[in-house]
């Protein structure tokens, strides 16, 4: 089954997080390189939210609950 969602490219909803989460991290790298650090702030945050939800899908996932 797996392979038939990447012939299509079809993607489930943690995989696209983690891919938002990949590109917020390169944005706020490339900010920071450039010299602009509250941009790079602002993507940082934006990626520590998206953390949080992954991990949260994540224990969802695993049936694990705090």
């Amino acid at each position: 089954m797996n392979w038939i969602r990447k012939l299509f490219g079809l993607k489930t909803s943690l995989e696209k997080k983690q891919d938002k989460l990949a590109a917020l991290r390169e944005s706020a790298f490339d900010a920071q390189r450039r010299g602009k650090l509250s941009l790079a702030g602002k993507y940082l945050h934006e990626a520590e939210i998206l953390e949080t939800e992954i991990v949260k899908e994540l224990e969802e996932t695993n049936g694990r609950e705090d």
